[in-house]
């Protein structure tokens, strides 16, 4: 039987309490207890920061998470091979973003459907065990060292649909129903960052739109919050 969790997920770890450590000041977390203790569970999340946001999300959740990362953005040949070594390691599937695709050298846009497909089955696969997958359906965090597509820390992209398609492609594959949960993220600037993190309530099948406009209301800051149900 192979390890769960792989052994490939201590280096996000180790990564995620180093970026922790030295960039935050605070991190709080809300509805944590959302979050299936069993069964699989697709989270989806607001996009602020190309590292902390999965290393909140990483070092909190009490079960070993496999993040979807994006690796367009990387600068060539070598640190692609290094990336992607990296990735199977942990279980993290790998896409590509098509708006940015082609920018940076070390893949082409002929290589999309290729990464597409495998991120498809490599999420059914991971749903089908009854993992936890994170998505960032808008694809592009506001702090971006590399493809800055946000105008500022209150900015929101629209919600892409491939974290739909990943659903019903691992339902169609046999995947038991999976709890969906939108986590929102807040962050407040100072000489370190503050985040806020909140997990709303887990849907099965919920619309995309549901989803996206729980997203939202999950970042408000505490200020602005509702006195509808978050939910």
């Amino acid at each position: 039987m192979s390890r769960y969790p792989p052994w490939g997920q201590l280096g996000p770890a180790a990564i995620a309490w180093w970026g922790l450590r030295t960039q935050t000041s605070s991190v709080s977390i809300e509805g944590l207890e959302n979050v299936p203790a069993t069964g699989p569970v697709m989270l989806v999340a607001r996009h602020f920061h190309h590292l902390l946001d999965g290393s909140v999300i990483v070092l909190n959740v009490p079960r070993p998470v496999h993040i979807v990362v994006g690796l367009d953005w990387t600068a060539g040949a070598a640190q692609r091979r290094w990336m992607e070594r990296a990735c199977r390691a942990a279980q993290y599937p790998i896409v590509l973003r098509p708006a940015t695709l082609g920018e940076r050298p070390a893949y082409a846009r002929r290589e999309l459907v290729r990464y597409t497909r495998a991120a498809l089955d490599a999420v059914s696969a991971l749903l089908r065990a009854g993992r936890v997958v994170l998505v960032f359906p808008e694809g592009y965090p506001n702090v971006d060292p590399a493809f800055a597509q946000k105008t500022g820390d209150d900015a929101f992209l629209p919600f892409a649909g491939g974290y739909r398609k990943m659903l019903d492609w691992a339902a169609r594959d046999g995947a038991p129903p999976v709890a969906v949960v939108p986590v929102g993220f807040h962050y407040t600037r100072g000489p370190r960052w503050s985040i806020r993190a909140r997990f709303g309530a887990a849907r099965f099948d919920p619309p995309a739109a549901d989803v996206e406009a729980a997203v939202h209301e999950l970042s408000r800051p505490p200020e602005s919050k509702t006195t509808r149900s978050p939910e």
